[in-house]
């Protein structure tokens, strides 16, 4: 695995920032053309604002946000903040903490649907878009215990379900996964479930866009990671992310502090068995539940 960036200096946030200005222009019925005009703007320097070529001004978007009817202060004050660190690469979470209106704002299936590669490193379950429905309901009535319903519990297994659409289709993402030994001799769900996700995870190893490591239990406790974490390999301009979650929170990095979660991943990557090992370790735990 390579750490990239990209040539220029567009971010995530600046992509988050166009897209959503867009959507509120498209939501009042409002051309790109009518909207420039509002702002007294050539309508093709409007487009590279929404399309995060060129970063979006504050006062741009203090007068599209009057334009478009949002009046209440925490969404203005959402998308002033995010307008003036559109074009800041650092930690997203810890800076937004007290300003994000909507804190799917920047999520894992946001990140999903733009990544071009998914890295994926996991020491406690198999991670989300390689789960089957049954396992991942066990996983969120674990989780959750007895504040979720049954109805709402089918509603998150639905959404991360969906989410797992960006590995199917013609052209899908490339995801690659390492995971410890324990994961597979977890009895998450009990042993049916526990095979059904085992049969399942094997099958998705063998696509072409797909691979599935295993860190055995004699490489170590995670050869000393703390924790689970993803890359986010994104298309150019935008800079590579790595999203770590822990009890305190979320914490999402761009390029270069994404660097050494790819140096970590190489790491692992050479502690791990190879796919074709790792198929068989895991056929052999199936066949032992």
């Amino acid at each position: 695995m390579h750490s990239s960036h990209p040539s220029k200096v567009s971010t995530l946030r600046g992509q988050l920032l166009g897209q959503q200005m867009r959507q509120l222009r498209q939501q009042t019925g409002l051309t790109l053309e009518q909207a420039a005009a509002y702002l007294n703007r050539d309508q093709s320097g409007l487009g590279r604002f929404e399309r995060a070529e060129w970063p979006f001004p504050r006062q741009d978007v203090q007068l599209l946000l009057d334009l478009y009817g949002v009046g209440e202060r925490p969404m203005r004050d959402y998308y002033l903040r995010l307008s003036e660190e559109a074009w800041r690469r650092d930690e997203w979470e810890t800076e937004f903490d007290d300003a994000i209106y909507d804190r799917s704002f920047v999520d894992l299936p946001w990140l999903e649907g733009r990544a071009t590669h998914i890295f994926a490193f996991d020491l406690g379950h198999v991670p989300g878009l390689l789960q089957t429905p049954e396992y991942a309901a066990a996983l969120i009535r674990e989780a959750e215990t007895a504040q979720a319903t049954d109805a709402l519990i089918a509603r998150w297994v639905e959404m991360r379900m969906k989410r797992q659409t960006v590995l199917q289709g013609a052209q899908p993402i490339r995801f690659t996964s390492v995971l410890t030994e324990s994961v597979l001799r977890a009895r998450t769900g009990g042993d049916e479930v526990m095979r059904a996700q085992l049969d399942h995870l094997a099958r998705l190893a063998r696509r072409h866009h797909i691979e599935v490591r295993v860190l055995p239990m004699s490489a170590g406790a995670g050869a000393g990671v703390d924790g689970a974490f993803m890359v986010f390999g994104m298309p150019q301009p935008y800079p590579e992310v790595a999203y770590v979650e822990h009890f305190g929170g979320r914490i999402f990095l761009e390029w270069p502090k994404s660097t050494r979660f790819v140096q970590l991943y190489d790491r692992l990557t050479a502690s791990a068995l190879t796919p074709k090992e790792s198929g068989e370790l895991i056929m052999t735990i199936a066949e032992e539940l």
